[in-house]
């Protein structure tokens, strides 16, 4: 069955979308798109979670959740890079993350867990 998309669900999706190299807590959507309630924003981020077009990511030290629209791309696929200054997370491109991922498992006999791996530096707006 298909899933009926509301107004507020496409500005949602939209909002997601534009800002998709950035997470955001529930809060923080709430904040930034006006006229849709809480609840409506719980409910729809959820329903976006488990049809996979948005990822949870937990904040460090914190038991607050964040979320990072993904939209039709696999986001467990490749490694990500997280900006500590302005929070801009960034999918590493292939061929870097290959170089990685070999360079590690054959220094250090370990396989990485794409699935749970973010890098942590600074962008290069940052810098």
């Amino acid at each position: 069955m298909k899933e009926y998309q509301t107004e507020q669900r496409k500005r949602l999706i939209a909002f997601f979308a534009s800002h998709c190299d950035q997470q955001f807590t529930i809060d923080e959507l709430f904040d930034s798109i006006s006229d849709i309630s809480i609840s409506t924003i719980y409910r729809n981020v959820n329903q976006l979670v488990m049809e996979g077009s948005v990822q949870r990511f937990q904040k460090e030290g914190s038991r607050k959740s964040l979320y990072q629209y993904i939209g039709n791309s696999d986001c467990t696929e490749h490694l990500h890079l997280k900006c500590n200054k302005c929070g801009r997370i960034m999918h590493m491109d292939d061929k870097s993350m290959e170089i990685v991922m070999e360079t590690v498992g054959n220094n250090f006999d370990f396989n990485i867990d794409i699935n749970k791996t973010i890098l942590f530096g600074s962008c290069l707006s940052c810098k």
